[in-house]
């Protein structure tokens, strides 16, 4: 159904004469009755554009065709010692693989069609010219009784991808849904394509790996390396924005346009955005004030910790200990006070840099940022060499940031 669209679905009535055993007619094949006629028609050429969108292109169709039928063959010569009482069949099945071709397989299935020859007319056709006197490839063809035309299993679009090629982007595709509909499968109204994509994507985003964006290049390489180290079965199940591949400018206001820009293009995986829990994120976080985001997005600031809410800071008025949640929450107060203190046993202070008007609140910064960078990063490694360092060092803050981020999508589920 993920090649139509609702857009191209007919409804009409059409009038029927019964014949005799007619349901519709009570047995009187004199009367007439009325058919709900309920189908989805779209040409060859949107068909194909539609496919190779989707990644259904000529040469991964032949590639699956091909690496299918090998299988085929396999599967067939592993039976012949168990069915040795039909050898010779299985034996002949082989031989038509393996003359079976994907440019065969074209052009043997666009004889076919072109002779409007389908699998049941084996039977109904038998004594018919068209049936009895097929070459073999295309009675074989016919014969499958599993597979469509003998096109190994698959994503049916492949095998459809291959049907556009065979008959060209001028025919005409119709899927009628006429019998399910009358059964009660499907109700008229029922939005068929629609509802078959939906159900395809509704679980992608369970699948696939949350995408997990934060304002830097520093933050990024920490709280992945950090997932790594506590919660290495989780690694496969996140991914990280790579500043350094992508060349991306960093920043609260940048992050919030990327939310922006994933929100507007419909990303179809989970995503984590990160913002630092200061004045700054606070300030740019205005700009998503009145945007409705998906409910697989998550924007997050990083959580309030204990060892802030008392903490020295740098300004006018000297030394001076305050909360600073929510003003100078970058990752870096989150390394841990065996990083934040100095050699002297005291906190590296926050120092306060300009006023912003918009949440009318200082923007702090920890001083010696690099240095801090520098400690965790031997404090990491540490770890990393031997676990046993861990119990003696200080990651409440950024197992609260990794806790954060894994209970983000807690209860959506459902």
């Amino acid at each position: 159904m993920t090649v139509f669209t609702e857009a191209e679905k007919s409804i009409r009535e059409v009038r029927q004469s019964g014949s005799e055993g007619d349901a519709h007619t009570d047995g009187n094949p004199a009367e007439e009755y009325s058919l709900t006629e309920v189908s989805y028609t779209v040409s060859g050429s949107t068909i194909l554009d539609r496919l190779e969108v989707m990644g259904f292109t000529l040469r991964a169709t032949r590639a699956v065709f091909e690496e299918g039928i090998r299988g085929e063959i396999l599967d067939t010569q592993e039976s012949l010692p168990v069915h040795e009482s039909i050898a010779d069949v299985y034996a002949e099945e082989i031989r038509m693989l393996q003359l079976l071709t994907f440019d065969v397989w074209l052009e043997s299935f666009r004889s076919l069609k072109r002779k409007d020859l389908n699998s049941w007319d084996l039977m109904l056709k038998e004594g018919e010219l068209a049936v009895r006197d097929l070459p073999p490839l295309e009675r074989f063809m016919l014969s499958a009784d599993e597979l469509p035309f003998w096109f190994p299993p698959c994503d049916v679009r492949f095998l459809i991808r291959a049907v556009v090629e065979a008959c060209g982007v001028n025919s005409v595709f119709q899927l009628d849904l006429s019998d399910v509909v009358s059964s009660g499968y499907y109700d008229i109204a029922d939005r068929v394509a629609e509802d078959a994509r939906v159900e395809l994507t509704s679980d992608y985003p369970l699948n696939t790996k949350v995408i997990v964006l934060t304002e830097g290049m520093t933050d990024r390489r920490v709280l992945e390396a950090s997932l790594g180290l506590f919660y290495p079965h989780l690694s496969d199940y996140y991914s990280f924005m790579d500043f350094d591949g992508a060349n991306a400018p960093g920043g609260a206001g940048q992050l919030v346009n990327t939310v922006k820009a994933f929100a507007g293009a419909g990303i179809a995986n989970r995503v984590v955005a990160l913002f630092d829990n200061d004045t700054a994120a606070r300030a740019a976080l205005r700009g998503l004030g009145g945007i409705t985001l998906p409910p697989s997005m998550r924007v997050l600031q990083y959580p309030a910790i204990a060892v802030a809410s008392n903490y020295p800071t740098s300004g006018p008025s000297g030394l001076v200990h305050m909360d600073v949640n929510g003003l100078a929450g970058s990752l870096e107060i989150y390394f841990g006070e065996d990083v934040l203190r100095r050699t002297d046993g005291t906190l590296t202070p926050v120092h306060w840099r300009g006023f912003d008007t918009a949440v009318r609140a200082y923007q702090g910064e920890l001083e010696n940022k690099g240095s801090l960078q520098d400690k965790f990063n031997q404090k990491l490694a540490a770890a990393v060499a031997d676990s046993k360092r861990i119990q003696a060092q200080d990651w409440a803050g950024i197992r609260a940031v990794l806790d954060m981020v894994r209970q983000a999508f807690e209860n959506a589920v459902g």
